[in-house]
């Protein structure tokens, strides 16, 4: 309703309506004003004209005097219908009519001209008797409300027609307005389909109405201008991509060049000066690629092409991982880096932990940045928590210089600063914040900031993340050391600290005590040896003032009335001489902190148990290749085409340099025997992209295929399709990692034509670790001897079921190839050999659907796991054996 009157029909009615009702009391002003006094002189003019005709007739009854005639004449009056009264005055008496009067009222004088009152017209007509020329007098009196009843009947009447004409009026103005608002609702549509994007419709309002014609063909006008614009919108954006990408090509290739110098400059003997250099050059040179890697970014931002991924992740782990990768920049400051995850906080979820992280760093960073004492806290709480997702809350906290109230907003925006001494102290794009925002909006979330200066800031954000059901192979396995309930006792002077690590043992099941000092520690242990228990942990941070954690662990050892408890040492400082010192008091375990959750874990279990290996991760080193290749190299620059060829070339493989996709044609016509082709996307005379075609098109005729691996310094949204779509077989982004390169080609090293996704899983698989020596171990409850011998059985089995499937694939015997990766599988799996297991179980798919298209390359592919494994499984047996 309240829709329809702000409506141009509903304004016009309402205007109409509010008219009328102005007109009513007018036209009832103007009837009485000019109709009441027309009536009230015809009425008199009526009755006088009456008057004179009865007294005409009464005359000459008057002479007779014939008084009952004169009362029946009277009487005949009165049923005139308006007279009320009559009767006749005479000197011998009045006469009246024979029948009841409606008036009572009796004349005081004798007048000719009537008088009002009571309704009733009063009229006095003299009368002279012709017998004895006596004067007599005729009285009248007429009733007045027919007057009213008349003008009533006029009021009524006026009424109906001024209803009757409001009506057509209302109709008239409905229909009018309908006819004009009819073109302006379709311009209304047609704008609003144009809006959601349909612009192929045209303005047209359908009527000839001069005004709405005119304005529609305006809006027309409009609607070409803003085609226009959108096509050259279209085209800068186009632009500015392609800027982008040659921008990102032309930065990253020299890059390429100069982190892959540096890296290969700093495995050669050097000084320590030069080390030294080069280890700055190389940071350098780590820090423009995050500020090229920022811009990309937020130009994918800001184009909306950014999208999130969408895998699973641990978020203990994860966080965890990331903190411990910038924990060396807080301890370089003496700065006291934690993290705390509620324990009710869900661990397994589905999201982009990459962004993510990436956030996390971007704050932790800042954090350190702008800190310069005290502390920084990351903690983690599910905000809301329900089947299908769940809400993180995440807060970052420092105790640095903080930020003043009117500058809190601005360092959101991009390319901002707090001032531009921040730059100049800090260093920084300006971009890191605003990209973080953005992120956080990505998943769901909303960053914010609470901030006071020289106190420190705490930056708040949400995200939300799906809930990852987790499968078979994931459920957890048991522990080695059942930890419920046992004593720990935790000394650190921080008061946040001692709450994180109280929470972690709590929610184990554990018994922890918390003291914030050496000396407290002494006390607490003291005690508890009067009651005849004993500690089975000490969790010691080693940097405490008066009494630090060597203190305190040197006076445990030494004094007789403790008895030997395990100690591990929590240091946030990276000194090269505290692992020696541990050892030297016995301290079962030195971990650096920030600790992650499963650090700690496997920590306590290696600790208690004294027997597990240190819960330190390896380095992942790359398998001897089982077989040297012939690379093609396309590469134009020559820094690049260097670092490539030594890196290859040190793994034995043989590289042969084209400098264009033109000289790697004409390599090809000469020599074929290339495994694969490296090709750079961007060169002269003829670009990568030119000379795949050209490749292609050959190939279609021999029925060969090369393989061929995209190596480009373009990072946009689309270079990897790009790259597929037009004949290669993957893509590696400048610039280039060694790892990531020697997996990437190495991966390639097997028979058949799988497709790109199977080879990136391959990749994968040759990533992980080859044993997972503590989960085998939890599920034989710990027993070692066991776990050695099922170890020794799986290399006795092993090379026999391998001679089996390779002769299987070969005689295409599915049976004999299912039975003999199932059996591979089994003992892989029994012993930890999990990417191994991976594969021998896609073996047993293949051979039982009988599918041997693929079966050679992942039987070359176990084998590389096999190599792989072998080393890994003699180190567990001549440790565990000794």
């Amino acid at each position: 309703m309240s829709r329809f009157f702000h409506s141009f029909n509903g304004r016009m009615i309402l205007a109409v309506v509010g008219i009328h009702l102005l007109l009513v009391p007018v036209l009832l002003f103007g009837i009485y004003r000019v109709i009441k006094p027309s009536l009230e002189a015809q009425f008199v003019n009526y009755v006088r004209s009456d008057a004179l005709l009865f007294s005409n007739l009464v005359t000459p009854r008057l002479q007779h005097s014939k008084a009952g005639e004169l009362q029946g004449l009277l009487g005949e009056f009165l049923l005139n219908g308006r007279l009320a009264f009559a009767e006749i005055a005479t000197e011998r008496g009045n006469i009246r009519a024979d029948i009841e009067l409606n008036a009572q009222q009796q004349f005081q004088e004798d007048f000719f001209f009537g008088e009002h009152d009571d309704d009733i017209y009063f009229l006095a007509v003299p009368i002279l008797n012709p017998e004895d020329g006596s004067l007599a007098m005729l009285r009248l009196g007429y009733d007045e409300r027919q007057i009213q009843r008349d003008i009533a009947t006029i009021y009524q009447r006026s009424a109906y027609f001024v209803a009757v004409y409001m009506g057509l009026t209302l109709l008239v103005v409905g229909l009018f307005g309908r006819k004009l608002v009819m073109p302006l609702e379709r311009l209304r549509d047609e704008a609003e389909q144009i809006a959601a994007g349909n612009h192929t419709g045209q303005f047209n309002s359908g009527t000839k109405i001069t005004e709405v014609a005119a304005l529609a063909e305006h809006l027309e006008k409009m609607r070409q201008a803003l085609l226009s614009a959108r096509d050259a919108a279209l085209q800068a954006a186009g632009a500015k991509s392609e800027f982008l990408a040659n921008m990102s090509h032309e930065i990253r290739t020299p890059m390429n060049g100069i982190i892959g110098m540096i890296g290969l400059a700093l495995r050669t003997d050097l000084t320590p000066q030069q080390r030294e250099f080069l280890g700055m050059a190389n940071s350098s040179a780590d820090a423009l690629l995050r500020i090229v890697n920022d811009i990309l970014d937020f130009s994918k931002i800001e184009a909306r092409k950014l999208e999130l991924d969408h895998a699973p992740f641990k978020v203990r782990e994860s966080l965890g991982d990331t903190l411990k990768l910038l924990a060396g920049h807080a301890h370089e400051k003496d700065l006291e880096l934690m993290l705390r995850i509620d324990p009710e906080t869900p661990d397994d979820l589905l999201g982009d932990v990459g962004r993510l992280n990436q956030v996390i760093i971007n704050l932790v960073g800042n954090a350190i940045k702008f800190t310069q004492h005290g502390e920084i806290v990351v903690q983690v709480k599910p905000e809301s928590v329900d089947e299908n997702k769940v809400c993180l809350q995440i807060a970052v906290s420092d105790t640095g210089i903080g930020i003043s109230p009117d500058k809190q907003q601005l360092i959101f925006e991009a390319f901002a600063q707090i001032d531009a001494s921040s730059t100049r102290k800090f260093g920084g794009t300006g971009l890191g914040l605003s990209i973080s925002s953005r992120l956080v909006e990505l998943m769901g979330g909303h960053l914010s900031l609470e901030s006071e200066e020289h106190k420190g800031s705490t930056f708040f954000f949400t995200a939300v993340f799906d809930r990852h059901t987790k499968s078979e192979a994931d459920a957890p396995f048991q522990p080695l050391i059942d930890v419920k309930n046992l004593p720990v006792l935790i000394v650190d002077d921080n008061a946040i600290n001692l709450r994180v690590f109280s929470e972690i043992l709590n929610h184990w099941g554990m018994r922890p005590t918390t003291v914030d000092s050496g000396e407290a520690a002494i006390t607490a242990l003291k005690s508890m040896a009067e009651t005849g228990e004993a500690y089975a942990l000490i969790l010691l941070d080693a940097m405490m003032p008066i009494m630090d954690g060597f203190m305190v662990a040197q006076a445990i050892r030494e004094d007789q009335r403790f008895e030997p408890v395990t100690i591990m040492m929590l240091s946030s400082a990276d000194r090269p001489d505290d692992c020696e010192r541990c050892h030297d008091l016995g301290i079962n375990l030195y971990v650096r902190k920030p600790v992650k959750h499963s650090e700690l874990w496997n920590a306590i279990q290696s600790a208690l148990g004294k027997s597990a290996k240190a819960a330190e991760a390896a380095l992942t080193v790359l398998a001897e290749p089982p077989r040297k290749l012939r690379i093609l190299l396309a590469e134009d620059n020559p820094v690049n085409q260097y670092m490539a060829v030594v890196l290859l070339e040190e793994r034995g493989h043989t590289v042969k340099v084209a400098n264009n996709g033109q000289e790697v044609l004409d390599i090809l016509a000469t020599d074929i025997l290339f495994d694969l082709i490296l090709m750079d996307v961007q060169m002269p005379v003829m670009d990568g992209f030119q000379a795949t075609e050209a490749i292609r098109a050959s190939e279609r005729e021999t029925g060969k295929h090369m393989r061929i691996i995209a190596m480009t310094a373009h990072a946009l949204k689309g270079d990897r399709e790009r790259c597929l779509a037009v004949g290669m077989d993957d893509y590696i982004a400048k610039p280039v990692q060694e790892q990531d390169l020697l997996a990437m080609v190495e991966c390639w090293n097997m028979a058949g034509t799988e497709q790109a996704d199977k080879h990136s899983m391959a990749s994968a698989l040759l990533a992980e670790p080859a044993l997972d020596w503590q989960q085998a171990l939890s599920r034989v409850r710990g027993r070692q001897q066991m776990l050695c011998k099922m170890m020794t059985l799986f290399q006795e089995q092993s090379a026999p079921l391998l001679n089996d499937m390779a002769d299987a694939i070969q005689r295409q015997d599915a049976e004999l190839l299912r039975l003999s990766a199932h059996t591979l599988k089994s003992s892989a799996n029994s012993i930890g050999a999990f990417p191994f297991g991976k594969i021998a179980q896609q073996l047993e798919t293949m051979g039982h659907e009988a599918a041997f298209t693929d079966a050679a390359a992942s039987y070359e592919l176990l084998q590389q796991a096999s190599i792989r494994l072998e080393p890994a499984i003699q180190e567990y047996l001549h440790e565990f054996q000794e």
